[in-house]
Formats: C-alpha cells, structure tokens, sequence
C-alpha cells in the first residue's frame, strides 16, 4: 500500500509543480512576483496555528511530540535557552531584501481567496478529525500542505529568488534566512517507509516516519490519499487567483 501511496503522491506534487503560475514564476515582473510572495506571508503566519491544531488533535502521544518539535523550530534559542529571531522574522528579513518596502510587508491585506485557503485549511483538518481514522489523516494532511508543498514552492521559486539572495556561500547577496532554509529542510527527501536517520532528517521525513505504521488496510490509505487531494487542491487554489480571469489579457496579481 505504501507503493500505492508514494505513487500517488509523487504524482499530486509534479500535477502541482506544473501549475501556470509556478511555471511562470522566473518571467514574472518583479512587483508581481513581490505581489505574489506578500500574498504567501498570510500562509505562513498561519502556520503556527495549524501546527497547533494538529497537535491538539492527535492521540499518540510519539505523533505529538514529533509535530511539537518541528513547530518550536519556528522559534529557535540559542545554547543559552535565549530566543532567537522566529521564523516569521526570517521571512520579514528576505522580503526586505527581496525589495518589498516594510509598508508592503505589514499593510498587504489578505485577498479573500487567501483567506479562503487559510480558513479552509484549518476546515480541512477539522473534517479530518471528524471522518477518522484520525491521526493519519491529520499528519498526512500537515505533512503534505505544511511541509512537502511547501518546500516545491520554494523550490519554484528559488531560481529567481536567488538573483537577490544567496544561501550563505556563493556571496552573490543577502543571506536568504528563510526561503533556502525552508526549502531544504522541509522537502521529501524520500519516500514514505523509506527513511534513513543517519545524516538527519527532513520535516517532511520526521512526520512521514509516523505515516508509513498506519497505513495498514485499504481504507487508511483511501482516507491518507484524500488528505493529499486536499492539500493540493487549497494549494493550487491559492496560485489560481493570480492567473488571469477567462477573456482577460492581464494578470490579477496587482489585485490581489
């Protein structure tokens, strides 16, 4: 079944790589690339409050604490037990230096469709809760959205991102503190029931770890393939609002 499911979603993240917008996204105008980048910021803020969601709905007590450990990373300390800047502050920092004024930044409002992808989200686990078997549908629904989507994003991304930041090496501009970071560390380095401990794992590997001892009989895997539907589907909900309407010859991004 874990075949079965590896095949599924390998193919649910190339149908969303090859979304128009992500494919456009290296010949995007940079305001409109920014448009789109400050429209994602409301996602990402949101992320804590998924994360804890999910950690208040599990029952296994190894599931939770997996899902907590991955969410205080979003607030790192220093040897000391010192706070550090958050990953929010990270994302503020690249989008400076990516060109958004700090004006952008903090008065962008939320379009409704990025509202509705929010809010469905949070829906979508609640229906993951309701209809069971529970923790597989909550983590595999929080693995794919938060964690495996997100890094193809960045992935999408990085080759345009990457003419105003660097990732610490090649000194061809800022640091990028949040969007490399990300993309590295939340990806699917493997396949589910195939990861390896030796050399770290992803975020995306950590949850999977749990994912692949409950998918035991046909229908956790039906309800774990319909959390990848869901997920996908709210993702490329988001980027469909920047594409232009039918009939329209100009892109929604400046009005989003």
């Amino acid at each position: 079944m874990l075949l079965h499911f590896n095949a599924y979603e390998q193919q649910r993240i190339e149908e969303f790589r090859n979304h128009p917008l992500l494919l456009s996204f290296p010949s995007l105008p940079w305001a409109e690339l920014l448009a789109v980048l400050l429209q994602r910021r409301h996602l990402s803020l949101a992320i804590v409050n998924v994360y804890e969601w999910v950690i208040d709905a599990l029952d296994r007590e190894a599931i939770r604490a997996t899902v907590r450990q991955i969410l205080h990373e979003e607030f790192p300390r220093n040897t000391r037990g010192v706070p550090l800047a958050s990953h929010r502050e990270w994302l503020y920092r690249d989008l400076l230096h990516l060109g958004a004024s700090r004006e952008q930044i903090l008065t962008t409002a939320e379009s409704p469709i990025t509202r509705e992808v929010r809010e469905g989200s949070i829906q979508q686990l609640q229906r993951a809760f309701a209809e069971g078997p529970t923790d597989l549908a909550l983590i595999t629904f929080l693995r794919f959205w938060a964690e495996v989507l997100v890094a193809v994003e960045y992935e999408c991304f990085w080759p345009r991102l990457s003419e105003r930041l660097s990732h610490g090496t090649d000194g061809t501009g800022p640091k990028s503190e949040f969007f490399y970071y990300h993309m590295i560390h939340d990806r699917r380095q493997s396949d589910v029931g195939e990861e390896q401990l030796l050399g770290g794992l992803t975020h995306s590997q950590a949850l999977a770890q749990h994912i692949g001892g409950l998918i035991l009989e046909e229908q956790d895997l039906a309800s774990a393939l319909r959390q990848l539907d869901a997920a996908a589907s709210l993702k490329r909900r988001f980027y469909d609002q920047f594409l232009p309407q039918p009939g329209a010859a100009v892109s929604r991004i400046g009005r989003a």
